[in-house]
């Protein structure tokens, strides 16, 4: 295992709490299997089985989700460290969400589920990581579905990215018709127009036939 690689692993969430000499214990009984992703490469298919855990130890990863009646999709990013695959190793619907690609030059270390019942099982401190993370992904999940609709097109807008995205921040792709687009918000196909160009003015996003890039999410209004 290289030094660099187990560095960066102990800055990994799922590993906060641990010292080296409590990493250099579970080194020998757990198949770590570090990998490098060269730009563009493809890390997980949206729809496919989750059976391992990605770490992200360094990089940038693209992060895109097609709605279920394929009429649109929504493309984010993610910066190491982060977790792939967390909420779907367990439970009835473990199918991976999201199609995962690397932007960058990617390093991050796979773990099957075998590996991480043992962490779970043998180091409390990886067990409560673990459960915070996801405990924090449901927390959020739920505080979205009691959120009130607004009003006002603009903040419909905002609403419907910020409960289809990962993080609630950043730069955000949405590829979409106007029709669609308008049949989400509730709103008229005029009014989503007139919305995306006062945005636009605003430099807050940029609109081009079928294709939305919002600068930063935030920018938005919460």
């Amino acid at each position: 295992m290289e030094h660099s690689f187990s560095d960066r692993l102990l800055l990994h969430p799922l590993f906060q709490g641990f010292s080296r000499l409590d990493f250099l214990d579970i080194v020998g009984a757990t198949p770590f299997d570090f990998r490098s992703f060269s730009p563009k490469a493809t890390l997980v298919h949206q729809g496919e089985p989750c059976v391992r855990l990605h770490l992200l130890l360094r990089g940038t990863v693209e992060i895109l989700r097609e709605s279920p009646n394929q009429l649109y999709s929504i493309t984010e990013e993610l910066t190491a460290p982060c977790t792939i695959g967390a909420a779907r190793l367990y439970g009835l619907h473990n199918l991976h969400t999201h199609t995962v690609k690397a932007v960058e030059e990617v390093q991050c270390v796979l773990l099957d589920k075998p590996a991480i019942n043992q962490l779970q099982s043998q180091h409390p401190a990886f067990r409560m990581n673990f459960l915070n993370a996801i405990s924090t992904d449901l927390q959020h999940f739920e505080t979205k579905l009691w959120n009130t609709r607004q009003e006002d097109t603009e903040s419909r807008f905002a609403e419907f990215l910020r409960n289809r995205c990962i993080r609630p921040i950043g730069r955000k792709k949405l590829h979409i018709k106007m029709e669609d687009l308008a049949t989400e918000l509730g709103v008229t196909r005029l009014k989503v127009s007139k919305m995306l160009a006062n945005m636009e003015e605003k430099q807050w996003l940029t609109y081009t036939r079928g294709n939305i890039t919002v600068k930063a999410l935030e920018l938005l209004g919460y």
